[in-house]
């Protein structure tokens, strides 16, 4: 069978990777990956065992394996420089981390409401399993789970301390990089010893698959993980495989312009917060009032670098940033009237996608700040977005000065 991460990739620029990474599995003269929708697959003539697919490929059953799956394999390799397998979705390729390393003791941070769940089940399966805060001691810790950028903020971690902590202890370090896939981030060479995607997000970036992936440093450790993936059942559709092997072709010019984009409005959002603030030097307008008085926070990781101990952050991301961010307004009614209001975000959860989403995460977990929204910035122009938050801002101010008066 042949090798599935092409070598002759690894040292070009990451749009040349996503387009050509996969060319070595060609076997038609089709420009665009056909669609294999079969189940499965007719053995050679010669022999059960022999290559069916191409003179170097085989395939038999789709849960073991596809030829577009092959090839979104190989792509995803190379552009995350390790080994990569796609699962069903992002939660299935942390469960399938958890069931292959089996830790009995986790350290774990902010993250996704739904690795929290993951582990629970994870716990069910195996008794006794503890959790402890990714600040304390890792004593005994077997495996540190960081989410970096986190959801909902967009905030970074230093991934290389959580490395250095992690190895001292005798634990692996998995990164969750979903927010900032290749080219904004690359775990493996800050430590990262995994690094798990929800493909579902920035890779896939349509709002039209679910998938995710793990990607580890040695081709045997991938192997194993297929292995448990063809027994399991808990791979991707073929449709769903060729939807992401198309996304992943236009990958790095998205998350590009959508990390300027993203920077861009945190950075109005931020300023507009500012100028409503009243100071020994400065005495906000009538207009600034209205802009930024309601809004009580901005956090991003482009709002870091001035903070103390973040000198990583241009380090470990020199491309640029997430495209998600979170704002706080001063109270949850308010966060939810700009959330109906937005005319260019969709008010729906997810984020990644082409189109700007702005979510209320309370409403899907408890735990979160129901103040809080997070905005998944999307490729329209930023002129059209900042007009978007400047109408919105204004007509939240209209409508509490109204409720006001009543």
């Amino acid at each position: 069978m042949v090798e599935i991460k092409n070598p002759l990739y690894n040292a070009v620029a990451p749009s040349t990777q996503s387009i050509h990474a996969d060319s070595h599995l060609r076997v038609t003269s089709d420009v665009t990956a056909p669609i294999t929708v079969s189940t499965t697959f007719e053995y050679a003539k010669t022999s059960v065992d022999a290559c069916n697919y191409g003179p170097d490929q085989r395939y038999v059953y789709s849960r073991e394996g596809t030829p577009v799956l092959t090839k979104v394999e190989a792509t995803l390799s190379t552009l995350c420089e390790g080994h990569a397998v796609v699962y069903g979705s992002g939660l299935t390729a942390a469960y399938a981390v958890l069931i292959e390393h089996r830790p009995k003791k986790i350290a774990l941070g902010d993250c996704y409401f739904g690795i929290r769940e993951v582990v629970k089940q994870y716990q069910r399966l195996v008794p006794g399993v503890q959790v402890v805060g990714l600040e304390c001691s890792y004593e005994k810790v077997d495996m540190v789970w960081l989410e970096s950028p986190i959801n909902p903020t967009g905030e970074v971690k230093d991934i290389g301390s959580y490395a250095l902590r992690a190895h001292a202890a005798g634990a692996i370090l998995v990164v969750d990089a979903t927010l900032a896939p290749p080219p904004l981030s690359y775990p493996f060479r800050q430590g990262a010893d995994i690094v798990v995607h929800s493909a579902t997000k920035y890779m896939g970036g349509h709002s039209d698959l679910l998938a995710g992936i793990v990607v580890t440093k040695s081709a045997k450790s991938a192997e194993t993980l297929r292995h448990a993936r063809y027994i399991l059942g808990t791979g991707t559709g073929n449709l769903e495989c060729w939807l992401l092997l198309r996304s992943l072709r236009t990958l790095t010019v998205r998350i590009r312009q959508q990390s300027q984009t993203a920077s861009r409005i945190v950075a109005l959002l931020e300023g507009h917060r500012r100028s409503a603030i009243h100071s020994a030097c400065h005495t906000p307008t009538a207009h600034e009032l209205k802009l930024g008085s309601r809004i009580a926070s901005v956090s991003h990781a482009s709002l870091q670098l001035c903070a103390t101990n973040c000198s990583f952050i241009e380090n470990q991301h020199p491309e640029g940033f997430g495209a998600v961010f979170a704002i706080r307004f001063k109270c949850k009614d308010t966060a939810l009237f700009v959330a109906r209001h937005l005319g260019l975000h969709r008010f729906a959860t997810s984020l990644g996608g082409v189109e700007s989403l702005v979510d209320w995460r309370h409403g899907w977990d408890a735990t979160a700040d129901p103040t809080l929204l997070r905005v998944s910035v999307g490729l329209e122009g930023f002129d059209d977005l900042a007009k978007d938050w400047a109408q919105t801002l204004l007509a939240l101010n209209d409508h509490m000065v109204a409720q006001a008066k009543i």
